[in-house]
């Protein structure tokens, strides 16, 4: 070796214990050691500053180093060293000693005994790291993982991953609870995972895995699975992919159940559907009773002509008047079977608007009353009334409807000489369940169990309707119908040959004074006065049958005037021009239908307050 090797060589050897010192000293590596025979502990600068140690040449007595011990790691650390004697290999353990700040503090130690030449131990030597910091963190993602583990099986989240390489897959176990079972022992078997998807959607999963290995794009999709008791359901699956430190490629994926969202989505589409053949219905509906009402029309107006102009006193003329009331009954019980029927579809698919509002009994009563007077007049039948000073909440239009079709009944099934009555009274009062019950019963031949049964059915008539041909047997299901949309009830009960009786259970108004009896009923009308010159009247509709009928009875009044219109652009214009007392309206038209008339009326102040019966 050269002289200049040599000196190379001793720089070295000189300048490695401060290298060493440096490097130490930089990764803040503490050393230490414990003298056995002394029983006093040795530290290098670093370990000491962490201690809070002051420097001391001949050591720290074991008891004064031990006081910085955790206490509940005190135990460890004296069974570490006990163990270290016996073992030639390094010993390692981590507890928690008192910093020179007062906190404690994780520290990893490593330590190796050392022995004389006959084996005797003569002390430790170690090296001592701070990992505080470096638990703290781990702690801090192991919390963090805990709560995002928390969270997703709270929210029912599973999670995965998936190596398209390799094939194979990790799921939590959450991923199989969404299957419908607990995690098995064996979850390495891909066929095993496969099995749980739904037979159709199994090659939708093999093209989703096929392209996951072939790009890095997210993936999302949607799958059904099949639980062991059989039930169905939908998943959602979303992935994105990642690469590793060796560039192997990994989904990391997560699935959730959507089965309630798939059926909200089912059932928002179904009532889109049903509400399009809703409105197509209301339309069809609409031109329906259109279209039946305008031969109707002709048939009632003309036979009511007709027997106008019978007058004659002989018998051909009273014939020829028998004739045509037959036709005028007959005409009267289709546009009533038209009206029913329209009511009834109407009704079952939520197309007629039903008030809430007070409604007083007795002056709604009367009305229906005065309606059925003359058919009980000709049956030689008594009506009595009884208490009806009540108020309901009700829409009085619907209600006036329901109270005639269950007098009406009531009149045709009693016999000769009969009687129909009807009262109210209150039923639970002073109860949020109080209802108002009225009650029409009647003298009539009774109904057997199977009969009330029907009643309430459409088409299904009384056993009198039925033997006379009255009735449609469809205006008492559309008053149930029209009951139950006012939140109230309606029900019968009947023995064979001792009548039958109709309740119908309506919600009490709130008390007010303003629903008595003589507040509601109607004011008498006023004498009219003569007439200075004739009342104008305008008639929009396209059907000249129509117009035809209007104008000939309009003729037969010296204090009336008609215009007709055909249309409503023509309507709207003479309206204003003319300014009529009344505007009789068809509600469809060739231009525009009759609710645009309406609105153009309302909107010009000459014919805002002009009444007008569509």
């Amino acid at each position: 070796m050269s002289t200049s090797a040599a000196a190379e060589d001793d720089d070295a050897a000189r300048q490695a214990p401060a290298q060493l010192a440096l490097a130490v000293e930089l990764g803040g590596i503490g050393l230490w050691r414990h003298d056995l025979v002394a029983d006093r502990m040795h530290f290098n600068t670093q370990a000491m500053r962490g201690l809070g140690i002051a420097p001391r040449p001949e050591g720290l007595p074991l008891d004064e180093f031990l006081a910085l011990v955790h206490p509940q790691d005190l135990p460890r650390v004296r069974a570490s060293a006990a163990a270290a004697l016996h073992s030639d290999q390094p010993t390692d353990l981590e507890a928690r000693y008192r910093g020179a700040d007062g906190s404690w503090r994780e520290v990893l130690t490593r330590r190796i005994v050392q022995r004389d030449a006959d084996g005797r131990a003569l002390g430790f030597v170690g090296v001592a790291i701070d990992i505080t910091e470096q638990r703290k963190a781990e702690h801090t993602l192991r919390v963090e993982r805990e709560r995002v583990a928390m969270a997703t099986r709270a929210a029912g989240i599973g999670t995965w991953e998936f190596e398209p390489a390799s094939g194979t897959a990790f799921w939590d176990e959450q991923m199989w609870r969404l299957r419908g079972i607990e995690r098995p022992a064996d979850t390495s078997s891909a066929g095993q995972r496969m099995d749980h998807v739904h037979p159709d959607d199994r090659e939708l999963i093999r093209q989703a895995m096929a392209e996951a290995a072939r790009n890095e794009q997210p993936q999302e999709y949607e799958f059904r699975v099949v639980w062991p008791d059989g039930q169905v359901r939908w998943l959602a699956s979303r992935s994105i992919a990642q690469r590793d430190a060796n560039g192997v490629l990994r989904r990391i994926g997560a699935n959730w159940d959507v089965t309630d969202r798939r059926a909200a989505e089912a059932a928002r589409r179904e009532r889109e559907i049903a509400l399009g053949e809703s409105r197509a219905k209301s339309r069809f509906l609409a031109r329906m009773s259109h279209e039946l009402r305008t031969p109707l029309n002709a048939v009632l107006g003309f036979a009511q002509l007709l027997m106008d102009d019978e007058t004659g006193p002989d018998a051909a003329s009273a014939l020829r008047r028998r004739r045509l009331e037959h036709v005028r009954s007959a005409g009267r019980e289709l546009l009533a079977l038209v009206d029913d029927v329209l009511d009834l579809a109407r009704l079952e698919g939520g197309e007629i608007g039903i008030a809430r509002q007070p409604v007083a009994l007795a002056p709604l009563v009367a009305e229906a009353l005065a309606m059925v007077q003359p058919l009980a007049l000709a049956q030689r039948l008594q009506i009595r009334t009884g208490d009806l000073a009540h108020a309901v909440l009700g829409d009085a239009l619907r209600l006036r409807q329901v109270l005639l079709t269950v007098l009406s009944n009531a009149v045709r099934t009693s016999r000769d000489g009969g009687r129909v009555s009807i009262d109210a009274e209150v039923d639970g009062a002073a109860t949020a369940e109080a209802r108002v019950v009225l009650r029409v019963s009647d003298s009539g031949p009774g109904m057997t169990a199977a009969q009330l049964a029907q009643l309430f059915q459409p088409f299904s008539r009384l056993h009198a309707d039925a033997e006379r041909g009255d009735g449609s047997g469809v205006g008492l299901a559309v008053a149930k119908a029209l009951v139950e949309h006012m939140g109230a009830s309606i029900a019968a009960r009947s023995e064979p040959g001792a009548g039958s009786t109709v309740e119908i259970r309506l919600v009490p108004a709130p008390p007010m004074a303003a629903w008595s009896v003589e507040a509601s009923a109607p004011a008498a009308a006023s004498s009219p006065e003569p007439a200075t010159r004739r009342r104008r009247i305008l008639y929009i509709e396209d059907n000249p049958v129509n117009a035809l009928i209007i104008r000939e009875l309009v003729a037969r009044r010296i204090d009336l005037e008609l215009d007709v219109a055909a249309d409503g652009t023509s309507g709207v214009a003479r309206a204003l021009s003319w300014l009529p007392e009344l505007i009789l309206l068809d509600m469809q038209l060739p231009d525009f239908d009759g609710i645009e008339v309406m609105r153009r009326l309302h909107a010009a102040p000459e014919t805002a307050a002009t009444p007008v019966i569509a």
